[in-house]
């Protein structure tokens, strides 16, 4: 049991999920506790965008990669579940 523990932290501790705007102008990637870790602006669309429009990509972008992360990290845990006894 214990080293299904520390694989799932392991997982947890390197883990780095990314997402990209439908366009793929942004990709943004974040970490097992939803920090921003990396961002990747297309230069085209800084170039084209009012800052408006660059700052609301970016947040959905960031948003969807927290959102896989989520689904990761469930998928991580319920893996790693150890069954329950039977009674």
């Amino acid at each position: 049991m214990r080293s299904g523990v520390d694989e799932l932290q392991r997982s947890l501790a390197t883990m780095q999920v990314s997402a990209q705007s439908p366009d793929g102008a942004v990709q943004a990637t974040v970490n097992a506790d939803g920090d921003l870790v990396g961002l990747r602006l297309d230069q085209q669309a800084c170039r084209e965008w009012d800052v408006e429009t660059l700052a609301r990509v970016i947040v959905e972008t960031v948003q969807s990669a927290s959102a896989g992360k989520h689904r990761q990290v469930e998928q991580l845990v319920t893996t790693h579940r150890v069954p329950d006894e039977a009674a």
